[in-house]
C-alpha cells in the first residue's frame, strides 16, 4: 500500500476555486481509498472533493476528454474506487497507471483560515471487496406507450450517487406510487448513477439520465446524456461552451432555481439554454423570482420552456417526514410516446405545463386562427396584422381560484374560476409579436403590484408565441 498525505490551509480568497493534488498510480493498482478532513466544516466552511484519472486536468475544463472518476462534493468524507465497484458518485473501472489528481473545491469560507488534510491510499494486488463483474447494463426505456398524451414527471431529483438518501429502485417505486410516468435523475456533477438505471426501471416509470451541473456560480440540469459533462465552470464563456456541448450531444439544458434561495444563476446574460426551472420545490420558496426572470426572457424574444422539479433528496415516509414529495411540482409533457426521445422532444418544443402535484390542478389551452388552424402551448402562431386569435382552454380542480392570461404587456385577462371543470375563451387581436401563457393562482392576500411574493401559483403553462406576418410587395 502506498500512502500520500496532502496538507494545506484554506482562506476566503480561494472560495469558488479548485485545487489539484497529484499522486502516482503504479501498474497493477486495484483499489484507491481517499479520505479528507478540514476545520470548521459546516456553516463556516464547505470543501468539496472529487477525483480525476490521468488526463483531463491540464488546460482546465475539458468537456470532451476529462478523465472524470467521481465527485461527492461535501457529502462524504471518504470514498473508494476499484475495477468493478466504487462508492456512489464515483466511477468504477480500470485504474490506469499514471498521475491522478484529487480535486478540492472551496464552496464557501467565512473563517480567516481553515486547515485541511487529504489522505490517498493506493493498493496493488487482489481487491478483497471485488465483485469480479464487468457488467454495465445499458440504459433501456420503460415500456413504450405509443399513444400521444400528457405524461407526468419530475425533472430534478437526487439519489445516493450524490447527496440524496434513496437508492434508484426506491425512487422509481416512489414515483410509481405517486402516479408519475417519468423521472430525470440529476445527481450533482456525476454520471455514476447512469449504469444502474436499467436495472432500477419499472414498466410504468421511465428514468431519464441527467446530471446537475453544480458550479459555484449556479446550477443547471442536463437531460438525455449518459456521458459526464464538466462542472468546473468559472466564466460566462465556460457556460456558453457547456450549452454548446450539450446541444452537440443532443441533450437539453435547463437553468435551475434562478432565485435567491436557489442558489441563483450568476450568468444571466448567457443565452442558448433550453429551459428555465421556474418552479422548484414548494411554490412559496421564492419561485415568483424565477417566474419573473422567465417572463423577462420571453419579453426579450427568447423562447425557452418553463419546467419544474422537486429537487427531492429523500422520499417521504410515515416514519421520516420530508417537506415535500416527488412530483411537487409535476412537469406535464405532451409526447408521442412514453420514451426518452419523445419526452425530451416534447420539452424542447415547449409542450409543457407545470402544477403543484400529479393529482393537482390541470390546465391546458390552445390558440386557433381565423382559418381554423389550431396550436398548442409551445407552438408558434403565424398571423397577419389585425388577425383575431381565439384562445380557449380548460381548468380542472381549481374552483375558487383565479385564471390569469399573461402576455408581453402584462395581464391580458383575469377570470374567476367558478366551477370544478372550468372552460374559458379570450379573443386577442394581433398587432405585434407576442406570447400568451396561463397561470392558475390563489386569490392574493395582498395586491401583487404591492407584493410580488404574494403570488401563489397552483399551475402554469408555457406560452403560444404569436409571430406577426408581414406582406411582401
Amino acid at each position: 500500500m502506498l500512502e500520500t498525505i496532502f496538507r494545506g490551509t484554506l482562506t476566503p480568497a480561494s472560495a469558488r476555486e479548485y485545487g489539484y493534488f497529484p499522486f502516482q498510480v503504479p501498474p497493477g493498482t486495484t483499489r484507491l481509498e481517499v479520505s479528507y478532513e478540514y476545520e470548521h466544516q459546516g456553516d463556516d466552511a464547505v470543501l468539496d472533493i472529487g477525483l480525476f484519472g490521468p488526463g483531463g486536468i491540464a488546460g482546465g475544463i475539458d468537456f470532451l476528454t476529462g478523465d472524470f472518476r467521481g465527485w461527492s462534493g461535501a457529502f462524504r468524507r471518504e470514498f473508494v474506487v476499484a475495477q468493478d465497484h466504487a462508492t456512489p458518485g464515483y466511477v468504477p473501472g480500470p485504474l490506469h497507471a499514471g498521475q491522478w489528481h484529487v480535486v478540492l473545491g472551496l464552496q464557501k469560507m467565512t473563517r480567516p483560515t481553515s486547515t485541511f488534510q487529504v489522505t490517498v491510499r493506493v493498493y496493488t494486488g487482489p481487491d478483497r471487496a471485488s465483485t469480479q463483474s464487468d457488467a454495465r447494463p445499458r440504459v433501456e426505456p420503460a415500456t413504450a406507450r405509443p399513444q400521444p398524451r400528457w405524461y407526468a414527471g419530475d425533472l430534478h431529483l437526487h439519489s445516493i450517487h450524490s447527496d440524496g438518501e434513496n437508492t434508484i429502485p426506491e425512487l422509481a417505486a416512489a414515483a410509481q406510487a405517486r402516479g408519475l410516468d417519468f423521472l430525470a435523475l440529476t445527481d450533482h456533477n456525476t454520471v455514476s448513477h447512469v449504469p444502474h438505471l436499467a436495472a432500477a426501471g419499472l414498466a410504468d416509470v421511465l428514468i431519464i439520465p441527467g446530471e446537475e451541473i453544480t458550479t459555484y456560480y449556479g446550477h443547471a440540469n442536463v437531460w438525455g446524456l449518459d456521458r459526464w459533462l464538466d462542472f468546473r465552470l468559472q466564466t460566462p464563456a465556460d457556460a456558453a461552451a457547456l450549452i454548446a456541448e450539450v446541444h452537440r450531444r443532443g441533450g437539453l439544458i435547463s437553468i435551475n432555481h434562478p432565485k435567491d434561495e436557489g442558489p441563483n444563476w450568476d450568468w444571466k446574460a448567457v443565452r442558448g439554454f433550453d429551459c428555465v426551472e421556474v418552479w422548484q420545490s414548494l411554490w412559496w420558496v421564492s419561485n415568483y423570482q424565477a417566474l419573473a426572470w422567465w417572463d423577462e426572457l420571453l419579453r426579450q424574444g427568447e423562447r425557452v420552456a418553463a419546467v419544474g422539479g422537486s429537487d427531492i433528496h429523500r422520499v417521504r415516509t410515515p416514519e421520516r417526514i420530508y417537506p415535500h414529495e416527488l412530483g411537487n411540482p409535476t412537469t406535464w409533457v405532451w409526447a408521442d410516446s412514453h420514451t426518452q426521445e419523445a419526452i425530451l422532444e416534447g420539452i424542447r418544443r415547449g409542450h409543457v405545463f407545470v402544477n403543484a402535484d400529479p393529482a393537482g390542478v390541470m390546465v391546458t389551452f390552445t390558440a386557433r386562427t381565423g382559418d381554423g388552424r389550431e396550436f398548442m402551448m409551445g407552438d408558434e402562431v403565424p398571423a397577419p396584422p389585425g388577425e383575431t386569435i381565439h384562445l380557449a382552454g380548460q381548468v380542472t380542480g381549481a374552483a375558487g381560484r383565479i385564471l390569469r392570461l399573461v402576455c408581453a404587456q402584462g395581464l391580458a385577462a383575469e377570470l374567476d374560476i367558478d366551477a370544478p371543470a372550468f372552460t374559458w375563451s379570450v379573443d386577442v387581436v394581433c398587432t405585434q409579436d407576442n406570447y400568451y401563457r396561463v397561470e392558475v393562482i390563489e386569490p392574493p392576500e395582498i395586491p401583487l403590484d404591492e407584493e410580488p411574493a404574494a403570488l401563489m401559483v397552483e399551475a402554469l403553462t408555457n406560452p403560444v408565441y404569436v409571430r406577426l406576418e408581414t406582406c411582401e410587395t
